[in-house]
């Protein structure tokens, strides 16, 4: 039996059960629900204010095969199945602390040309971006002026 932190366990799966972030869960609703997605968004807070949750939501969401009317994810489709598990092909989470050298950054230059497998988007996650070396940022800033129009980057800093 595997142990799972009581946080993720019942972590929030749709933006309704994101409690005290509702003006920011209708934003990103309504991006979705309207097609305005845009190419980077930054996710800040303190600890504990639901940065990575709301990403994977929205990642959800942009890349649902059966999203609801107002905006949810369905969580029943392959792809919100496979994200929600963590093995989506198409998204990737990467942990800014642990990868913050210029080299992390140049394989995530050399894998965004790639096209998303199953989904609408390929999306990278970048936690804790504020760890990022000058270097690296600076590697990276280019490409997040430009990215492809099928990768979609969200960056969680404190």
């Amino acid at each position: 039996m595997s142990h799972q932190v009581i946080a993720r366990k019942w972590r929030p799966q749709r933006f309704d059960s994101v409690i005290g972030q509702d003006h920011i869960t209708g934003t990103l609703k309504y991006a979705v629900m309207n097609g305005c997605i845009a190419p980077v968004y930054l996710f800040t807070g303190i600890r504990g204010t639901g940065k990575t949750t709301l990403a994977r939501i929205m990642v959800k969401s942009v890349n649902c095969l059966d999203l609801q009317p107002d905006g949810e994810p369905c969580n029943k489709c392959e792809s919100c199945i496979e994200i929600s598990e963590g093995r989506s092909p198409d998204v990737v989470e990467i942990d800014g602390a642990s990868n913050n050298s210029v080299d992390d950054v140049r394989n995530i230059k050399e894998n965004i040309s790639y096209f998303p497998v199953r989904s609408k988007y390929k999306i990278y996650i970048i936690d804790e971006v504020h760890m990022f070396s000058k270097s690296a940022f600076n590697a990276l800033l280019k490409t997040l002026e430009e990215p492809p129009s099928h990768t979609l980057f969200i960056l969680a800093t404190t």
